[in-house]
């Protein structure tokens, strides 16, 4: 269930800047049927938990509240509708309680304040002065969540929360007819006014300002940020094939220049390590084009002309034949896997259908089946030309009024001139077209002689199907349906973190990254995205705690290409300086967050919880820095070249074309180790003795702070039902905490508590309860936390508790 109203912090006064967020967490404060206290348990009780099933988000333009339900059971569905109808116009507002949850949004604000957020209003204003949208950021300011009296929210809530402003969506395992009725049931005496609130006046853009510069600097910022951008008032147009197809030509050419940028990041001694160009609207008022770099720290000004010539090689000279072919072939498998995955759509989730059709709303745009989105794409790809690309793009860019905007930690008083001299100094710098490239062949199809199967059972309880082969290759196969046209792949070998070198540590991140960026022995990275463009496979390497993984996505039609890729990644990774040099450009955005963010803290305490373990402790930079391709595959190449392998396979299968494909390319390495290592003494690390008490902090002008509280726990070997209560103790403690540190308190937005045991180290496991707020109140929540398990131990859980934790 989704009810959508059409009103979000635009239409908020001067004196209501933030309530229209404040107002979404109000409704669940006590309404005409739910006392504050009552809500959340009864919910609980159901199955629909607080946050995961229950949820509401406010953005600038509307307020969006979110039900999942487990059932379609009567007392499920009456409080469903009777929650909703109160949301809409029922809620009691009592300044009691809103006194209460003043704290709790001024720490939800703490927590979600950050230096990007800071610097994105600053650009706005910069770029839109004379738009409401730079005075309106949801969240609102400090003085109005502190002092707005009740009757400024029950403005807002009377004007706004209205029929005619309120769309009401259900999505799943319905009779329409059924639900309609009971909507119209729910909402009959639901009244407009007889004046409603009005619609914001949202301002004016900047015209007529020619090139100009706008540098914005803090010292926590942890990448530059260069950009070429342009604002044009939005041009409603309504939502037709026509338009949909006459927007095809500029998205192909953003995707080009894309990979263009990807491609320049990795040369030898390019300043960048990312671009990327595109389009947004926003709000119905504003359409923006943008063009970006992320400059290697320190160098921004041979950025600069990186971004001018190559917007400006795609504008004067276009695109490429290969170029488009490649990009064509991309945005047309992702509509023909959506049609092959239509029938297995999710509700819910982000990507889910109630969300597609809540973004119609306030887009509006037409929700249309995956099979007339892929027809409209077809059709308008068949005709589109590397020429009408070219002209989209200039059609695009047809203007004047371009600001260039640099992000960065430290400037002068001089760098916005610096800025336009160096732009105007790359203009006048004659430019090549871009090359035709010659079409390139995969060069993995042949692993030699197909590996044979010398065992194969199968747990029934499970479905899951178990082969080894003669390599010593294990197979795992479960077929399911809860995703048409899909396959998972989980391709495991070799140790992991446990053979880390302790001396080493970040070793893991950095191998992370060479091998994702490295490619493979025969193609480069980019290769690759070219040889299968159109093609649904891939291939991430990751490190674990005790086995390297390398996973995937695929298709039923694409399998055979995805095993034959995963074959190439275990048998010939590419350790290629590109990718040493693209990780390398990476560390130090990691180590400005590590020394500027609560996120960074969360790291040292990680690695304390580790008692100085070298393969989980925090780097310094330059020994970061310092790592090569050379002490990555000293690593892991033993384990890729005939450690233990273990591949797993789930979704839309075909077993025996499955199993034969297996054995064509996997099945058919070199012989591998039969049985994976113990490796007991690997598997010990430290725990602080305890009791312990360990303050970390960090360099940051936001006031922001946890209170983190850890209970040692055995690791999951030999204890799965064991980590199983740990859970449901979690989401106790999760509802105590709620109760005490958010409603009694105010002193959280979300305070939380789980528990994690170690699928590695069999003595080593954490159940952890974790509260943000300010650095004031971080001893005080601290020991809240601390008295709360105390009592848990002391008392245990109640009945009543039992059930609203395992429920949901």
């Amino acid at each position: 269930l989704r009810m959508h109203i059409d009103a979000g912090s635009l239409m908020e006064a001067d004196d209501q800047q933030g309530l229209a967020h404040f107002l979404e967490h109000m409704v669940f404060n006590g309404s005409k049927n739910f006392t504050p206290d009552q809500l959340i348990p009864r919910m609980q009780r159901l199955g629909i938990s607080f946050g995961a099933h229950a949820n509401a988000y406010t953005s600038f333009d509307e307020t969006v509240y979110m039900l999942d339900l487990p059932n379609l059971e009567e007392d499920t569905l009456h409080l469903a509708f009777t929650v909703m109808r109160d949301f809409a116009d029922g809620a009691l507002l009592k300044a009691e309680e809103i006194d209460k949850e003043r704290g709790v949004i001024l720490s939800e604000k703490t927590s979600r304040d950050s230096v990007d957020q800071r610097l994105q209003k600053k650009q706005f204003e910069f770029l839109m002065p004379d738009a409401l949208l730079t005075k309106r950021f949801p969240i609102g300011t400090e003085a109005v969540i502190s002092n707005a009296p009740r009757e400024r929210f029950v403005d807002f809530y009377s004007d706004y929360y209205i029929p005619s402003q309120t769309t009401f969506i259900v999505v799943g395992d319905i009779d329409p007819a059924d639900f309609e009725e009971r909507i119209k049931s729910n909402f009959a005496s639901f009244k407009n006014p007889q004046t409603p609130g009005a619609d914001p006046k949202l301002g004016s853009l900047a015209s007529g300002t020619g090139l100009r510069a706008g540098v914005f600097t803090d010292k926590e910022v942890s990448s530059d940020q260069l950009s070429l951008l342009f604002t044009k008032p939005f041009q409603p147009i309504p939502d037709t094939v026509a338009k949909r197809v006459e927007r095809l030509p500029l998205s192909l050419a953003n995707a080009i220049i894309n990979r263009r940028f990807t491609i320049l990041a990795k040369k030898e001694g390019s300043p960048i390590s990312a671009g990327l160009a595109g389009r947004a609207e926003w709000f119905q008022f504003v359409d923006f084009g943008y063009a970006d770099v992320t400059p290697e720290e320190g160098k921004w000004r041979e950025a600069v002309p990186i971004l001018e010539q190559e917007l400006r090689r795609a504008i004067d000279y276009g695109f490429t034949e290969a170029e488009l072919a490649e990009a064509k072939a991309n945005i047309l498998n992702y509509y023909q896997q959506q049609v092959l995955g239509a029938g297995t759509r999710r509700s819910d989730g982000r990507g889910g259908i109630a969300t597609q059709l809540i973004n119609t709303i306030n887009n509006n745009s037409v929700f249309s089946h995956p099979e007339e989105n892929l027809r409209i794409v077809e059709s308008g790809l068949q005709e589109i030309t590397a020429r009408d690309c070219h002209l989209a793009l200039q059609k695009f860019w047809d203007t004047a009024d371009i600001s260039l905007t640099l992000t960065t930690k430290e400037a002068h008083e001089n760098t916005e001139q610096e800025l336009i001299s160096l732009y105007k100094s790359s203009q006048s710098v004659e430019l090549t077209p871009p090359e035709e490239k010659a079409a390139v062949e995969f060069a993995y199809t042949d692993f030699g002689t197909p590996g044979k199967i010398v065992s194969d059972t199968t747990i029934e309880e499970l479905g899951i199907r178990q082969l080894t082969f003669s390599n010593n290759t294990r197979l795992n196969l479960k077929i399911t349906d809860f995703e048409k046209n899909s396959i998972l792949v989980s391709a495991q070998f070799g140790s992991g973190k446990l053979t880390q070198p302790k001396d080493k540590p970040g070793l893991d991140e950095f191998a992370s990254a060479v091998l994702n960026g490295g490619g493979l022995g025969k193609h480069s990275s980019d290769e690759l995205q070219q040889i299968l463009a159109g093609k649904n496979v891939s291939t991430i390497y990751g490190v674990t705690d005790d086995y390297f993984l390398i996973s995937g996505r695929t298709t039923p039609d694409d399998l055979a290409l995805q095993l034959q890729l995963t074959a190439a990644a275990i048998s010939d990774p590419g350790y290629r300086e590109e990718a040493v040099r693209q990780a390398r450009k990476a560390m130090p955005e990691l180590f400005t967050r590590l020394e500027h963010t609560l996120e960074g803290a969360f790291r040292h305490a990680s690695a304390w919880l580790r008692g100085g373990d070298g393969r989980f402790a925090v780097p310094e930079q330059s020994q970061s820095l310092s790592y090569e391709a050379s002490d990555v595959r000293s690593w892991i190449a033993p384990d890729l070249a005939n450690g233990y392998l273990e591949v797993s396979l789930v979704g839309d299968l075909n077993a025996g074309r499955t199993i034969d494909l297996f054995a064509k390319t996997i099945g058919a390495l070199p012989e591998r180790a039969a049985s994976k290592p113990s490796l007991t003494d690997l598997r010990k690390t430290p725990f602080p003795s305890r009791p312990a008490e360990k303050t970390i902090t960090y360099k940051s002008k936001i006031p922001r702070a946890a209170s983190i509280v850890i209970w040692k726990t055995p690791g999951l070997i030999d204890n799965i039902s064991e980590a199983r209560r740990f859970n449901v103790l979690a989401q106790v403690l999760d509802d105590r905490m709620r109760v005490k540190i958010r409603e009694e308190l105010g002193a959280s937005y979300s305070p939380y508590a789980s528990s994690r045991l170690s699928e590695a180290y069999p003595d080593y496991g954490t159940f952890q309860a974790v509260s943000l707020g300010t650095p004031e109140d971080a001893k005080k929540v601290a020991a809240l936390i601390v008295s709360i398990g105390k009592n848990l131990q002391a008392k245990g859980v109640t009945e009543e508790e039992f059930e609203r934790a395992l429920t949901p």
